[in-house]
């Protein structure tokens, strides 16, 4: 699978979660669910998460000025250990972060991906890496932080919507996808 192939997925699943996420109380959001330094609780994660994405794909591979930039909002709210920001606030900018990102993996060729990226600020002998092999990195960080949301969701007592990639491969019968058998649109839209 290319990497775009399942960057494909994560931005179905992640409309379908912010979806979810969009019908949940912000106090379960911004509930301290978990301990630990940062990232207490689900909109920490969800900044986090769009964050990773923006500072390796736009700073570290390609040297340029992250999406966040954009958003000075952004940028006060997340510092630090609990996130000030509103989920739509998230929402804008995780858009933002997919669009320059989905352009940039759509515009790499093959050759691109066997580039070589060092990466300065890390141990001595673990810095250089290909550049498809971090791009898979990032893709399965979000896959393991949506995770990690979808469980959190349940420990509240919010159904997740199904976010398996199974769910987002076209069904050979029909040709659309299962998800929307699972997730399927609201009745509104």
């Amino acid at each position: 699978m290319k990497p775009e192939t399942l960057y494909g997925h994560l931005s179905h699943a992640r409309r379908d979660l912010l979806a979810t996420l969009r019908a949940t109380p912000d106090e379960v959001l911004r509930a301290p669910l978990l301990r630990g330094e940062r990232f207490h609780s689900i909109l920490d994660l969800l900044v986090h998460t769009a964050e990773v994405e923006d500072g390796w794909i736009h700073g570290d591979f390609q040297g340029l000025p992250m999406v966040q930039a954009r958003f000075p909002d952004v940028q006060a709210g997340a510092a630090g250990p609990e996130t000030t920001l509103s989920l739509a606030a998230i929402e804008a900018y995780w858009q933002a972060v997919e669009a320059d990102t989905r352009a940039y993996l759509n515009a790499l060729h093959g050759t691109d991906l066997h580039r070589t990226v060092t990466l300065d600020d890390w141990p001595e002998g673990h810095r250089q890496f290909t550049l498809d092999g971090l791009i898979w990195h990032v893709l399965l960080h979000e896959v393991r932080h949506t995770a990690q949301i979808a469980a959190l969701l349940r420990t509240q007592g919010v159904r997740p919507p199904q976010l398996d990639l199974l769910f987002y491969l076209p069904v050979l019968e029909t040709g659309r996808s299962a998800a929307a058998f699972v997730n399927p649109p609201p009745e509104d839209s």
